[in-house]
């Protein structure tokens, strides 16, 4: 099933011998360049047939058939399914049954027509495979979380420049296949993929992708060119919707929209073979990338700026100061809240200039009982602070993340505060304000991620990353009730279910809730009290215990430079 080519020229005649696409489909295109070449396809391919979901069984017997007539899987290479008596129900493995595979995740659409039955970006593929998939994005992974058989697919963490999410990644064999189905999406859909949801999207109709993204897909495009099979499968999409895709028609049309030939006319009757696009340079610049990613970080965490090429300098700024040079990678300490911005540069190459915002965590103690306050009005939210969000009705502050929800917690109520202990078993756990006015985040320093969506359910989850809408949250105050909504989806907010007791997101018909921030005093700095007899406990910032029961005499010892709290007082490890 490997697809070899000999040469280019090769592969340029076969796209001449197969290529179907009608005289003057495309003429409505010609001269247009860039993001006006992108929207001109648009209005070229994006009135087509909807098909019904059922209807894809059948659809996929003529798009996706092998040679010997087995289904054509690209998420599996142990594969060898018969159409229709093995169309999924239930599986338990690999191998089990084939479903249909919205390679363009359905959640980030919000399961939408005509998008969830376009067959440019539905194939089918292995259910169990597809199971594990999920609806991550696409990108490149050591695959530590999942492997299925051989190596063929995996998931785990992206190594892609620009994102460190969990992703899945296609064998080589077909990456060039599916990045051609999201330019695809990113044309056909042009008028509404600015409003979708995905770590892989910019929030805008051009370039519609994040630039770690586009990149990759840029170069998956140009290392698996257009094959045989994507050309028929393209002729037998058209059969039953009556649209095309043009990256298949004119193998390297991507360059033309969004790389290297932005600036050259297209024109569809004497296309230069544009398959020929030469893959990316290896002295090209990459460019740099912040670990850990921008949020809400410890005092005194060390920021790491890098490239991955070779013997390369990064060029950056703090907060808009003097420009510093070093070679890559380069640290930076941060103390307060920082804005970096930075370049890498090769030579007389650079790369794309980037940006990270890290604010500080609170240094309020977490042992011990701390005093909650009630907040009363939108303007009194401040950046920093830690809060509690409550159900006042039913005196339940919200806890630890279970599942798909945050857990519920006791607390008592009066005239307006809440004392209690925070982020241990059974506790509540408070969350930090970050962000800004419109985009707020609510970073767990206990568990360290950051409240978020990411689908039109009623659930809540936690995140990496604040900087996706699904992680971002739009809070205002009135009435003394808080409406957290999310700016993912924009209908939901978080309330409190007494029927089944839980905090998680909702249209309505549950508990309203209520914010109530922190207002115990930090003590200080303090050295550590020794005494022979006295133990003690250690805990981050973050309420994370890293010692117990340790003499107060070395409790310090050896711990890296930071910010620690014993017995309620933070103490400085230099």
């Amino acid at each position: 099933m490997k697809r070899l080519f000999t040469s280019w020229t090769l592969l340029c005649v076969l796209i001449q011998l197969w290529a179907q696409a009608p005289s003057g489909y495309y003429t409505d295109a010609t001269g247009s360049k860039g993001k006006s070449l992108k929207t001109a396809l648009y209005q070229i391919i994006t009135d087509h047939t909807a098909r019904s979901y059922k209807q894809l069984w059948t659809d996929m017997q003529s798009t996706d058939r092998r040679e010997d007539g087995k289904v054509w899987d690209m998420y599996s290479s142990t594969t060898d399914f018969t159409f229709t008596s093995d169309q999924c129900d239930t599986y338990k493995n690999e191998g089990d049954c084939y479903n249909r595979e919205h390679s363009f995740p359905k959640s980030w659409f919000n399961d939408a027509s005509p998008m969830y039955t376009d067959l440019f970006h539905l194939y089918p593929t292995d259910g169990y495979v597809n199971n594990r998939r999920g609806n991550y994005p696409f990108g490149e992974t050591n695959g530590e979380q999942y492997k299925s058989n051989g190596g063929y697919s995996k998931l785990g963490k992206c190594t892609s420049p620009g994102y460190s999410g969990t992703v899945f990644e296609p064998d080589d064999e077909y990456k060039g296949d599916f990045a051609r189905s999201y330019f695809y999406m990113a044309t056909c859909y042009e008028d509404r993929i600015a409003t979708w949801n995905s770590d892989m999207l910019a929030h805008n109709s051009y370039p519609a992708y994040a630039k770690w993204a586009l990149d990759m897909l840029l170069r998956w495009a140009a290392e698996d060119p257009v094959s045989p099979k994507e050309i028929a499968r393209n002729n037998a999409v058209y059969k039953i919707q009556k649209n095309r895709n043009p990256y298949i028609d004119f193998p390297g049309l991507e360059q033309y929209v969004w790389g290297s030939k932005t600036g050259i006319p297209f024109d569809p009757d004497n296309y230069d073979g544009g398959g020929e696009v030469t893959p990316p340079n290896p002295d090209d610049v990459a460019t740099p990338t912040f670990t850990p990613s921008a949020g809400s970080v410890d005092k005194g965490t060390t920021v790491t700026i890098s490239t991955t090429t070779p013997a390369a300098y990064i060029v950056y700024s703090l907060n808009g100061g003097s420009l510093r040079t070093e070679e890559s990678p380069v640290y930076v300490e941060i103390t307060e809240p920082t804005t970096i911005e930075a370049y890498a540069m090769k030579e007389d190459k650079i790369s794309e200039t980037v940006s990270a915002t890290y604010t500080i965590v609170s240094t309020l103690p977490d042992e011990g009982i701390q005093t909650f306050k009630k907040v009363n009005s939108t303007d009194a939210l401040e950046i920093g602070k830690r809060y509690l969000i409550v159900c006042e009705d039913k005196n339940k502050a919200m806890g630890a993340i279970q599942n798909d929800f945050r857990s519920c917690e006791d607390v008592t109520i009066e005239t307006g505060q809440i004392r209690t202990e925070v982020n241990g078993n059974g506790q509540p756990f408070q969350v930090i304000l970050s962000g800004q006015e419109g985009a707020y985040t609510l970073y767990d320093a206990t568990a360290k991620a950051y409240l978020s969506l990411t689908s039109d359910k009623n659930k809540l989850h936690n995140s990496d990353e604040a900087n996706s809408k699904n992680a971002q949250w739009t809070i205002t105050v009135s009435g003394g009730q808080a409406s957290i909504q999310n700016n993912a989806y924009k209908s939901r907010t978080i309330q409190y279910n007494a029927s089944s007791p839980r905090f998680a997101c909702y249209t309505n018909g549950q508990q309203p809730v209520a914010l109530y921030v922190n207002t115990t005093s930090g003590s200080g700095i303090k050295e550590v009290v020794a005494t022979e007899d006295s133990l003690v406990d250690v805990y981050t910032i973050n309420g994370q215990l890293v010692r117990q029961n340790v003499q107060a005499s070395q409790a310090l010892n050896g711990l890296k430079k930071g910010m620690y709290v014993i017995k309620g007082n933070k103490v400085l490890v230099k």
